[in-house]
């Protein structure tokens, strides 16, 4: 069961996890500590043999709105800590040992538009929309 303390949450039933990124006030923005979070997931789920596939959500209208601009400032003095992080997790994703799907239930912006390129395989709502901001906030 889904709480609104917990900004990713991991379900599993029948060797299917659902991870659903729950921040639905912020269209699932992504932190810094959810990263962390789901990278941690990320390994849980690997070494745990009763999970055969992974599906990847967002909680609400959006799948995931990329980085919370709100940590902007200070991701800019952990700039480098920041670049490495995001290469961990994009390999994270791309590494695991069982298929990623993404399901797409709105929009996926910058960060999350991007661990859609790393997910096996995506399907989406007609009312998802994909894009990269980053080259209009100059954050690339």
């Amino acid at each position: 069961m889904m709480t609104t303390e917990e900004t990713i949450v991991c379900e599993k039933d029948s060797g299917i996890a659902v991870v659903t990124l729950n921040r639905p006030q912020k269209r699932n923005a992504v932190t810094v500590a959810m990263k962390e979070r789901m990278l941690d997931i990320l390994d849980e789920l690997e070494a745990d043999d009763e999970v055969k596939v992974v599906v990847v959500t967002g909680a609400g209208k959006a799948f995931c709105a990329g980085a919370d601009i709100g940590e902007f400032e200070q991701r800019k003095s952990e700039d480098t800590v920041s670049r490495l992080r995001k290469k961990h997790m994009l390999r994270s994703i791309y590494e695991l040992e069982k298929p990623i799907i993404g399901a797409i239930n709105g929009a996926a912006a910058g960060e999350g538009s991007q661990w859609l390129l790393a997910f096996d395989m995506n399907v989406a709502a007609e009312e998802a929309t994909l894009s990269w901001p980053a080259t209009r906030l100059g954050t690339l």
